[in-house]
């Protein structure tokens, strides 16, 4: 469980989208809020550790 403060945010994604969070979160036997917050967590920890990895489409402008 996440400790500390919290903030709630709504995402609004494509269907096409949805479907494929909603998959791999059954697949990692997680909740599609929680496989969405992994996602995030892993992606951040990229950008400020490993940001010469983040090429391509993982590179956001």
């Amino acid at each position: 469980m996440i400790r500390g403060p919290k903030k709630s945010v709504s995402v609004l994604m494509p269907l096409n989208l949805y479907e494929r969070v909603k998959e791999q979160a059954k697949i990692k036997d997680r909740s599609i809020p929680g496989y969405i917050r992994q996602v995030l967590k892993r992606y951040l920890w990229y950008v400020e550790n490993e940001p010469e990895a983040l090429t391509g489409e993982w590179e956001i402008r």
